[in-house]
């Protein structure tokens, strides 16, 4: 038996930490948090930590003051404009994700239209807003050990999306280690550990940690404008940056009215809503209860958002939900953090850590801020919808 430092409590020599085909040196360079991996898996040994552990419990209402995007618009067009012309504004796009529906490619260097990839198309949203406002919106991209090493070839190889080189930024979000549902070890078809990135909540520690963010203050930075690769409807508008700094808040988050899908069932995601009577905050889907009405609420969440470069200068501590995936046809569990839920996060105090404030904004249509690609027949199904409305923002 080896005693666990953190913990006190004893596992014997199956503690996944203690498997030699561990690769620590992959696990030390893209900031494998042991400590708090330790805590977790004790709690998933000893029953405190299950895929139900999330789940909300007490009353959940729709929230409050959802700014619609038509309102005051030409005032918001105005202010984001302002932002645009001084310089004040970035893009950072989450280019981490694993792509387990998409076959486990890099999904940002995967073609759109007309030769372009996500990643490039991403760079040539920010190369127009630069000819057009006359500064510089920096491109900042957060990898993952999964797609770094593509990722950096494919902007090489691609003349930098003709962006100048100080106009596109990296920074690695952490890593860690798969788990059967017993707390174990998963291991692949070849007997190898599983590696995956701990969710796109890594944002807020990373961007710090790496000095990017300082990086962005010293240019002069205010704005971020926060988006998946594969939802090339996050264009750079300033309309919606100019809504942000209406509002004064910190983190504003983009939602979009709900939907059902093909077969029925509501858009899945995160939404929108008040619980137990606390202030606006968008809760991941999965920490809905199984039986809440989804309709109860009327939006979810694009996962677009404006950040206030000011306000992400403290530490952003988000809870690790224990999600189950499929990896080599098996369950696997492992630890993700999720952006949005920050939005909920209490300081010691127990105030929230951001002004948060609700904005609506349409889904589709040449102003449509919702393509989502997740899978490759989304792709061939959207591919002529995505061109036109890029073409469409980049004509105005």
């Amino acid at each position: 038996m080896t005693p666990d430092p953190l913990t006190e409590k004893t596992f014997d020599m199956t503690h996944p930490l203690e498997d030699t085909r561990l690769d620590f040196a992959l696990l030390s360079r893209f900031g494998f948090d042991e400590p708090r991996f330790r805590e977790n898996q004790a709690a998933i040994v000893d029953g405190r930590l299950t895929t139900e552990t999330h789940r909300i419990t007490g009353n959940i209402e729709p929230a409050e003051g959802v700014i619609d995007v038509e309102q005051n618009k030409e005032a918001a067009r105005e202010a984001g404009e302002t932002a645009l012309k001084g310089g004040e504004v970035a893009s950072v796009v989450l280019n981490g994700g694993m792509a387990t529906r998409f076959g486990g490619v890099v999904k940002g260097v995967v073609e759109v239209f007309d030769g372009k990839s996500f990643l490039a198309l991403k760079g040539e949203d920010t190369r127009r807003a630069h000819e057009r406002y006359g500064q510089d919106v920096p491109l900042v991209l957060m990898n993952s050990f999964a797609t770094q090493q593509k990722t950096l070839a494919h902007i090489s190889e691609h003349n930098n999306f003709h962006l100048a080189p100080q106009n596109i930024l990296d920074f690695s979000q952490s890593i860690s280690i798969r788990m059967n549902p017993d707390g174990s070890l998963f291991v692949d078809d070849e007997g190898q550990p599983s590696y995956h990135a701990p969710g796109h909540g890594d944002f807020f520690h990373c961007i710090r940690k790496s000095g990017v963010l300082k990086k962005l203050e010293t240019r002069g930075i205010k704005y971020i404008l926060f988006s998946n690769v594969d939802n090339l409807g996050a264009t750079i508008s300033p309309v919606i940056i100019g809504h942000h700094i209406l509002s004064q808040g910190e983190m504003t988050l983009e939602v979009t009215q709900k939907q059902r899908t093909a077969s029925g069932n509501w858009d899945k995601g995160g939404a929108p809503a008040r619980i137990n009577g606390r202030s606006n905050q968008v809760v991941e889907g999965f920490r809905f209860p199984h039986d809440f009405p989804q309709e109860k609420l009327p939006d979810f969440s694009t996962n677009n958002m404006i950040f206030s470069v000011q306000a992400l200068n403290q530490d952003v501590i988000l809870d690790r939900y224990l999600v189950q995936k499929k990896v080599a046809n098996r369950p696997a569990l492992q630890l993700e953090t999720i952006t949005c839920e920050a939005s909920g996060t209490l300081d010691l105090s127990g105030k929230p850590i951001f002004k948060v404030s609700l904005l609506r904004v349409p889904r589709e249509g040449p102003e449509g801020r919702f393509f989502p690609v997740k899978e490759p027949a989304d792709l061939s199904a959207n591919q002529n919808l995505l061109k036109e409305r890029l073409l469409h923002s980049w004509a105005k």
